[in-house]
């Protein structure tokens, strides 16, 4: 019976140990808190915490004897007074959160976007900002290139290998991403023209002559951004979550793919 009347007591709001002081009392009050302590086989410091809880929420009183101080359990209508005083409380902070709301809905812009920003350095960090970027595109979406010649240079042949590609392929194919690229109008590039026009939902341009990148790529893909400068071809770059900024990107990127020549 005690440990079903202790889980109706924690049921209703008191903790374990609250539960199992006021339990005692109801058998035993008045009573000192070295007696409760020794029923119950806890410190008394850990009643006496308990005692200024229960104290506290009006379910315990003290008394005296022999000038020892002592405890008693209030009646189970005290119970019910610490209810309606809870559900009194409750009431008035869902008054006060009904108009914190109107409060918050007027000073919040919703307009607002901070750019989630990471930087990473290496080939190995730049491979995962490419595949999360493909990973967390939108299906359908059209990925912006900007690069100069890299791709080609003997460091970065792991771009060209079956298991690269394949990987990249599969991602590209599950979303059905397109990419636009632009690139130097270099005899580099040019010598690979017949690889650009086999690669399926590839369309690329040459930059018009005196424009060129050095050591610079750019990847735009929805609302994310990557920028990379290849530093003696070990690339550190920028990633940028935002979609004002990838926007404002992709402007600059159909610009200049406006004036672009077409292969």
């Amino acid at each position: 019976m005690d440990e079903i009347i202790k889980k109706q007591l924690i049921d209703i709001g008191l903790n374990e140990n609250e539960a199992a002081t006021y339990l005692i009392l109801s058998r035993h009050s008045p009573a000192s808190a070295s007696f409760i302590a020794k029923k119950i086989n806890h410190s008394r410091s850990t009643v006496y915490t308990s005692l200024e809880r229960l104290i506290t929420k009006g379910l315990v009183t003290t008394t005296y004897k022999n000038e020892v101080k002592q405890f008693a359990a209030e009646p189970p209508s005290a119970i019910g007074d610490l209810l309606t005083r809870e559900k009194k409380r409750l009431d008035e902070r869902f008054e006060i959160f009904k108009g914190l709301t109107d409060s918050i809905k007027l000073i919040h812009r919703g307009d607002v976007h901070i750019p989630n920003i990471s930087f990473f350095e290496g080939q190995d960090n730049l491979q995962k900002v490419y595949i999360g970027m493909l990973r967390d595109a939108a299906k359908n979406s059209t990925m912006l290139v900007i690069r100069d010649e890299f791709k080609w240079e003997k460091e970065w042949s792991f771009l060209l290998t079956e298991e690269w590609k394949g990987r990249i392929r599969r991602l590209r194919e599950e979303k059905n991403i397109s990419t636009k690229l632009l690139i130097n109008n270099s005899k580099v590039e040019r010598d690979q023209a017949a690889y650009y026009k086999k690669r399926k939902g590839l369309e690329f341009r040459y930059l018009p002559k005196g424009t060129a990148f050095k050591k610079f790529v750019i990847y735009i893909l929805g609302d994310t951004v990557s920028i990379l400068s290849l530093e003696k071809n070990y690339p550190v770059g920028i990633k940028i979550v935002n979609r004002h900024m990838a926007d404002n990107f992709q402007e600059m990127f159909l610009a200049m793919w406006g004036q672009a020549k077409k292969k």
